[in-house]
């Protein structure tokens, strides 16, 4: 359940305060109810509760919460400072495992199903933040990302080139809910060594974090 657990704060689940504990609410886009339930029952030890469909300005989705738990506490003190999710120091001890890997792909990962090579939706942390990330994604799977910075935007994604999608993919391909395979980039058509969709556009910068220091910038907002 952990593992799951590591995933969804990584990517798309909030760690709420209620009442004198945390829940977890998780929310998806209404064309993954399958996804929602996949997790539900990944987290059952949570006593979740029924999954429950709402709009939001047009938006619809389901959702669920899970009840309080101590586990949620201590997740919430590492993960979060105030109401702003961050990467916290000790995130190389904490995401070990490619199930957590294949979860938060799952809620924020994209292919470019042309070339092959893979993007994660980072942009509500920091620059220092994603260097954790980087780092504990070398040291515990073996993977190489860079950030993708766009200016323009002040944000900042992860992205893998094609030969370290293929690695990515053997790691948590066997982790993958069915109804999210779908984003698995291989078979591809071409290859090479390209960011997603190709080259940067001219406001982008791209730099791999092993061999350029990322200068720092002010933190995104908290993605829910």
């Amino acid at each position: 359940m952990k593992d799951t657990l590591i995933g969804t704060i990584l990517g798309d689940g909030y760690l709420e305060p209620h009442g004198r504990g945390v829940r977890l609410q998780v929310i998806h886009a209404e064309r993954f109810k399958a996804y929602v339930e996949w997790k539900r029952q990944e987290l059952a030890d949570l006593q979740p509760s029924p999954l429950h469909y709402q709009t939001n300005r047009g938006y619809p989705y389901w959702r669920f919460v899970t009840q309080c738990h101590t586990i949620l506490t201590e997740l919430r003190a590492c993960f979060y400072e105030g109401n702003r999710k961050v990467i916290p120091i000790n995130i190389t001890e904490l995401f070990t495992s490619p199930k957590a890997l294949a979860v938060w792909f799952m809620d924020d990962g994209t292919c470019d199903k042309r070339q092959g090579s893979i993007k994660f939706e980072t942009q509500c942390f920091s620059e220092a933040e994603l260097e954790r990330l980087c780092t504990a994604l070398e040291k515990n799977f073996g993977l190489r990302a860079c950030i993708h910075r766009s200016p323009k935007r002040n944000a900042h994604w992860l992205y893998m080139v094609v030969r370290q999608a293929r690695s990515f993919v053997q790691i948590v391909e066997p982790y993958m809910a069915p109804v999210m395979r779908y984003k698995l980039p291989f078979p591809v058509t071409t290859e090479g060594d390209m960011p997603e969709m190709g080259c940067p556009a001219p406001e982008a910068q791209i730099y791999d974090t092993h061999h350029t220091p990322a200068p720092s910038s002010p933190s995104g907002r908290m993605k829910v």
